[in-house]
């Protein structure tokens, strides 16, 4: 199996991709930290290869072609960039099936499902039920729960669009190339540093008008740069974020992506530094949904071939 977590120190080339490869990468802004987290992976978005040098991804404007050598120099606004081969019996995919891969995709251009990074965040939370315990991210975790269950909108979310182009494409037997996704534990990542300011900055402009008049406060504080100082008795009360809160609101987005309602785990902060992931045996998930897939869940894929490290930006994400 695939590491979830690969730790790579050299980059290949890009001339190495092939169509239909996935792309998983890690953005720079404080709120990829938090997707990364509530999902377990050192992975905030995905992508899939295109031809004519472009990869095809689900964005805030919908699923879109994007070039592939502009993302790989955009050390701004990401990490690192790693590559993966999907494969179908052990083997990479033939010529006939990465067309297939590339005719689906492409056939999910233009699919009105924007997804910004805080409703991102708000599915990450609702299918992982991973739950920060600093109450200033959770703040921020409600909000994108809000953001989901307020809009109501249609979502198809970076992984998906990437599962859907292999495992929904036209091919024999329907399905062949549909990635084996397997059980994934909640690891024991730390909760990572967030810069708090900066962390607000990136989610004010996300937030409904009347969001902002409710916040506006705590907002003055953090940018007079009070965030490091600020404690959870310090503020009003009215924004203290409980489990039950958090659990009621990451039911009701479930229901709304057509999932199982039921409680989820109450799974918070774990102080450990240890072993970065619970070891049990892998189970595979049959028939799993595709709004269920993550981009943990294909990189720890057996069906994904872990090509190597295509950019890296020289900084280190917050661990």
């Amino acid at each position: 199996m695939t590491d979830a977590n690969p730790a790579l120190d050299s980059t290949i080339d890009a001339n190495l991709l092939q169509t239909a490869d996935i792309l998983l990468m890690r953005g720079t802004g404080p709120l990829s930290t938090l997707i990364a987290w509530c999902g377990d992976s050192i992975y905030s978005h995905a992508a899939i290869t295109a031809d004519k040098d472009d990869l095809i991804e689900a964005s805030a404007v919908g699923v879109r072609r994007y070039p592939l050598q502009k993302r790989l120099l955009d050390t701004d606004n990401y990490y690192f960039v790693d590559g993966f081969r999907p494969q179908a019996g052990g083997e990479p995919l033939s010529p006939p099936d990465r067309g297939s891969v590339l005719a689906h995709a492409v056939s999910l251009l233009g699919v009105p499902y924007p997804l910004d990074s805080l409703a991102t965040l708000g599915v990450v939370v609702a299918i992982r039920g991973k739950l920060p315990q600093h109450w200033l991210a959770r703040i921020v975790v409600r909000e994108a729960l809000d953001h989901l269950v307020k809009d109501n909108p249609s979502h198809m979310v970076c992984s998906e669009v990437v599962y859907r182009a292999l495992a929904e494409c036209d091919v024999t037997p329907e399905g062949r190339l549909a990635p084996v996704i397997v059980l994934t534990p909640p690891t024991h990542m730390p909760f990572p540093p967030v810069d708090w300011k900066e962390l607000w900055d990136e989610v004010w402009p996300l937030l409904h008008p009347q969001r902002q008049s409710h916040l506006a406060t705590l907002a003055g504080q953090l940018q007079d740069g009070q965030g490091s100082v600020l404690q959870a008795g310090s503020i009003d009360p009215a924004l203290q974020v409980g489990d039950d809160e958090l659990q009621q609101r990451a039911r009701q987005v479930r229901e709304q992506l057509g999932l199982d309602a039921s409680p989820l785990p109450q799974l918070g902060d774990i102080a450990s530094a240890g072993a970065e992931r619970v070891e049990m045996p892998a189970t595979v998930i049959p028939h799993p949904n595709p709004k269920l897939v993550m981009p943990l869940d294909l990189a720890a894929s057996p069906s994904n071939h872990l090509l190597g490290r295509l950019m890296d930006s020289g900084k280190l994400p917050p661990t």
